[in-house]
């Protein structure tokens, strides 16, 4: 057998292995090619779903006519081993792998559309057929780009799923069936890009407990590396220009790896800095962004500054904060011993001590307990006399009321723009059976109120986050939790039986 027998047997096994080995699953491959879209230049790009495939668009970069003869060579069987490589080679060289491994996979259909001012290039590609290169030398259209990509097996809704989860960081613009991918940080609070000690974002999240860096090439998220015993936080770090081209998963965490310890002590400045912010957050921000400080101290990352910040509430009126400085002076005072009481207690009515009582959540409380030497009980309480307690009764009854009113007066609805995008969710799975009331969300905490056609869920009812997590994972758990909510509405039947299957199917299991 000839060399160039060897050689030909050897090319076509180098591009299977290529075009299998460097991708997770076929799912894979519509990320891939966003990324190379980005790469090319393209600020805004166009993904539809198609039977068993994708169509991308986008205006601007043009895909050059070199890289789609380079493409045609690698896949046309009939041309010699040597150029077949060369042209595998050049691919990778002029950034253009998602190409390949879109064309190169068993079942592919691939057409590229690509118009610029060196004119019209149609290259077509199916999987057991010569490739085919149509060029045109018409250049007075408009420099745009489609792709049509098809693929037997291809798992469309993981595609998808992957697509919206891998482009959430791109400056440009990707839309998938028409609607935007959401950006950022899922159940983020804050964040902020920085340049040092990489080009990144790093955000502060109200869910999770280990740090998470998210890794780039392009802009496009290409591995998931989890840091343990850290504060939590979230960091999405490009690193195109630190890797090549073929960077496995393994060499993303290797190259990030050096600047770990930096990244960190930026997320630690970025929550001290947000805790200047303290006034104007709601009572679960509050509660997590305290809780991620003491942990940075528990840490001794930035323990002095940490240890400073006004944090906890006491029980008496107005915004009183306490700093960990503060605490420990004050159970020093005390014999290490100071009462304190949960953020939703009942009252904080006839504490004896309401100055020196700090309100905080068990967490909080632990993590103090870490810091400093104190331990923590309950509040005591002055006993009432008569009118005290007929006083008290009084106003409970007297806030009864003006709960009621306000149930019957309306509520006012959180703006849409402001919700979560597990608000949503949880809406969008509340009101898929159209119910009698609307069911929307308002600030606060408390029961569910109807008015004016409206069954008003408070945000902060911790069935409402429970429910937004639920429902997040499977959309079927809208029926217990419209239960749990106590709407007045019977939920709809299809929602009970959907239920029901849901639960027969997971007891089979």
């Amino acid at each position: 057998m000839s060399r160039e027998e060897l050689l030909a047997i050897d090319v076509g096994s180098e591009l299977r292995t290529l075009c299998e080995a460097q991708l997770r699953g076929t799912w894979q491959v519509p990320a891939e090619l966003v990324r190379f879209a980005l790469r090319l230049g393209a600020d805004e790009i166009e993904v539809d779903r198609r039977w068993l495939g994708f169509r991308f668009r986008w205006r601007g970069p043009a895909v050059s006519e070199r890289v789609l003869r380079y493409l045609r060579s690698a896949l046309d069987r009939g041309c010699p081993a040597t150029r077949r490589q060369q042209a595998i080679g050049a691919l990778e060289a002029h950034g253009a792998e998602a190409l390949l491994w879109a064309a190169g996979l068993r079942g592919a259909r691939l057409r590229v559309e690509s118009s610029g001012l060196q004119g019209r290039s149609i290259f077509i590609h199916r999987e057991g057929g010569r490739p085919r290169f149509l060029g045109h030398g018409n250049g007075d259209r408009p420099p745009e780009v489609e792709l049509r990509w098809a693929c037997s097996r291809l798992d469309i809704r993981r595609s998808v799923a992957w697509l919206r989860m891998a482009t959430r960081f791109v400056d440009g613009t990707v839309r998938v069936n028409g609607r935007p991918v959401p950006r950022g940080f899922a159940d983020g609070m804050y964040h902020v890009r920085l340049e040092k000690p990489l080009s990144c974002r790093v955000g502060l999240t109200r869910s999770g407990d280990h740090p998470v860096l998210w890794l780039l090439k392009d802009g496009v998220v290409s591995a998931r590396a989890g840091i343990s015993g850290y504060p939590p936080f979230e960091a999405a770090v490009e690193l195109g220009g630190l890797v090549p081209g073929g960077a496995s998963s393994a060499d993303l965490r290797r190259a990030v790896t050096p600047y770990v310890n930096e990244l960190v002590d930026r997320a630690v400045w970025m929550m001290v800095e947000v805790a200047k912010r303290m006034p104007e957050m709601g009572d679960r921000d509050r509660s997590r962004v305290t809780a991620l400080l003491l942990r940075a101290a528990r840490r001794r990352l930035r323990d002095s500054e940490v240890r400073c910040l006004s944090l906890i509430p006491t029980a008496s009126a107005g915004e009183n904060r306490l700093s960990v400085e503060d605490i420990r002076q004050l159970a020093a005072r005390r014999g290490h011993v100071l009462a304190a009481m949960d953020p939703d207690a009942v009252s904080c009515d006839a504490l004896v001590d309401p100055e020196a009582t700090l309100v905080a959540s068990s967490e909080n409380r632990s993590l103090l307990s870490e810091l400093i030497d104190v331990r923590f009980q309950a509040p005591s309480r002055r006993s009432r006399r008569l009118a005290d307690r007929f006083g008290l009764w009084a106003r409970r009854v007297a806030t009864n009321i003006a709960r009621r009113i306000r149930g019957m007066a309306g509520s006012r609805s959180v703006d849409p723009a402001s919700l979560t995008e597990d608000e949503k969710n949880l809406l969008a799975a509340l009101n898929v059976h159209d119910p009698p009331r609307k069911i929307v969300l308002c600030r606060g905490d408390g029961k569910v109120r109807a008015s004016s056609g409206r069954s008003i869920v408070p945000r902060d009812n911790s069935v409402t986050i429970a429910g937004a997590e639920c429902v997040k994972s499977d959309s079927s758990w809208a029926y217990p939790v419209l239960l749990a909510l106590d709407i007045a509405e019977t939920p709809h039947e299809d929602l009970r039986e959907r239920w029901r299957a849901e639960v027969k199917h997971g007891a089979g299991r």
